[in-house]
């Protein structure tokens, strides 16, 4: 009898120290190791980095935009990222991603403006390839725009079908909305 209850009590020791042991998380970091604070992909998506390339692109200036790219590799050092996450940042293909992101910025700020300005995007849009993906959503954009602008005419029209005249009134509400936004 001694013996059974020598083996349960050797039994229960044995399955608290395990099920103890099973919360614990090995740190797979050891501890000098420090994790960067900012990933490349961070880096390279800041804001501030891809508004200034976007500038750089806009004066046509390949010398700015060599600077945002070592700035940008500077980070990466400062970060302490691997040092293949700051080789890639170095690298030609890190500058045409930051410029593909730049000229896609550069499409939605024209597509604001023409919403605003009441006129198309299909010039735009032949000047922005990289920007595909966001075509529909622009055409939505601008259809959405007509609709207020023909929602507008028709009030205009005390709800009778609009004339040109009102819709070109309608129009100009618009414009005069936008300017008196542009002035503030």
């Amino acid at each position: 009898m001694k013996v059974i209850i020598a083996l349960v009590v050797l039994v229960v020791i044995g399955a608290t120290l395990w099920l103890s042991n099973q919360g614990r998380v090995e740190n797979p970091v050891s501890q000098t190791q420090e994790l960067p604070v900012i990933s490349r992909q961070q880096i390279l998506t800041a804001t501030d980095l891809v508004e200034g390339v976007k500038q750089g692109l806009q004066q046509d200036d390949d010398q700015a935009i060599d600077t945002w790219m070592s700035k940008a590799a500077s980070v990466a050092r400062e970060a302490n990222i691997a040092k293949e996450d700051i080789d890639y940042i170095k690298s030609d293909a890190a500058l045409d991603y930051v410029i593909f992101q730049a000229k896609r910025s550069q499409f939605n700020d024209a597509v604001e403006q023409a919403y605003y300005e009441l006129k198309g995007i299909d010039a735009i849009k032949a000047a922005y390839p990289q920007a595909k993906d966001l075509y529909a959503s622009a055409d939505k954009l601008i259809a959405e725009r007509d609709t207020l602008i023909e929602q507008i005419a028709t009030e205009i029209a005390d709800g009778n079908t609009p004339t040109n005249a009102e819709r070109q009134s309608a129009r100009q509400q618009w414009l005069k909305r936008y300017n008196e936004k542009q002035s503030q």
